[in-house]
């Protein structure tokens, strides 16, 4: 499995990392230097833009949730721990940055600890995702059941939140563990050392089974009775949040789907399925991973923009709407007024 910005691909017993030069993701550099400067400003600018966004993006919705709308349902709270989780992921991105353009600095124990983060972040927010989704799913598809909890609503919200947080803290630790920096002819990076082909293989397919494949059946189980049962009921009020959920759930998996299919190519060649240690495929490890792995982190942009510009009650607390909104009245104001004149005139 990755760890922040990193991927050891390199899975001999030997683990020799002075075999041939590596970059921070632990992948084999590409061989013109400036082409490896290159992908490694692209990699930099992207993570960078994306952090423009999340970080002001996230920081007003979690501001409108707590200040503006008191936490008032269970949709609200799960938005909020959903958040929190996009603001952790986001932070801990600024170090991965950093790397890219002066290698690993921060330290043994940083490396440790926001390799550890940047998990937490990613493994939290596929689960609360997916609980969004059942907690909607019950709503819609058995309203009778969901009134019939009534206010244990909260209560069971609060339960699952720290179930999730406790499920996402433990599966990544191992990052934590296995993280250390390493010192190679390119610089000091921070990189996961496995002591065994197995351990690492266990966390691919961990990561590709219980944070990817699971949560894609339930999730796609839960809106196709969805939207069998609005499409049978012509139940226009609850289609908006319907339609906000869905959209941050394809998005993610429009953004995770080509990582996790790249992960498992890389278990096959670790496995030494032959065709993936071919020239070619080994020429275009690190571009593949690049992308995979920018599109993947764009998932922290995901929750913001379509609350914001998908949902009213949000956007309506945007500074510029609000200005908007008064030099609008005040258009139509001068305008009645002029409108009156005018027509106070034409009697006389």
């Amino acid at each position: 499995m990755m760890n922040g910005d990193t991927l050891h691909t390199d899975l001999n017993s030997s683990y020799d990392y002075y075999d041939y030069p590596y970059e921070d993701d632990g992948l084999p550099l590409i061989t013109l230097e400036e082409e490896s400067f290159s992908l490694a400003m692209i990699n930099a600018i992207c993570y960078s833009f994306i952090i423009c966004i999340s970080v002001p993006g996230n920081c007003f919705l979690l501001w409108v949730v707590v200040k503006k709308m008191g936490l008032r349902s269970s949709a609200d709270c799960l938005l909020l721990h959903l958040t929190a989780s996009d603001l952790i992921f986001t932070f801990t991105l600024v170090p991965w940055t950093v790397t890219h353009i002066w290698g690993w600095v921060f330290g043994n124990l940083a490396c440790r600890l926001f390799s550890w983060g940047i998990f937490l972040g990613l493994y939290s927010y596929m689960m609360f995702l997916t609980v969004m989704t059942v907690h909607r799913y019950v709503a819609v598809v058995h309203p009778v059941f969901a009134s019939s909890i009534g206010n244990r609503s909260r209560l069971y919200t609060h339960v699952s939140s720290a179930v999730v947080w406790l499920i996402s803290m433990g599966f990544s630790l191992p990052e934590m563990i296995f993280s250390d920096t390493v010192d190679s002819p390119n610089g000091i990076f921070c990189i996961p050392v496995y002591n065994s082909l197995f351990v690492e293989l266990f966390g691919y397919f961990m990561q590709i089974i219980l944070f990817f494949l699971l949560p894609f059946l339930v999730i796609t189980f839960c809106y196709t009775r969805m939207g069998l049962t609005i499409h049978r009921s012509r139940i226009r009020s609850r289609n908006h949040a319907v339609s906000i959920i869905l959209s941050i759930a394809v998005g993610f998996f429009i953004c995770w789907a080509p990582f996790n299919i790249f992960l498992f190519l890389i278990s096959l060649k670790s496995l030494g399925v032959p065709v993936f240690w071919q020239t070619g495929w080994e020429n275009t490890l690190d571009s593949i991973y690049s992308i995979t792995h920018i599109l993947a982190y764009s998932h922290c942009c995901l929750n913001p923009l379509v609350h914001i510009f998908g949902g009213k009650k949000f956007r309506r607390y945007l500074p510029w709407t609000r200005g908007f909104r008064l030099l609008s009245q005040r258009f139509s104001t001068q305008t009645f007024s002029n409108q009156s004149s005018y027509s106070g005139q034409f009697h006389l």
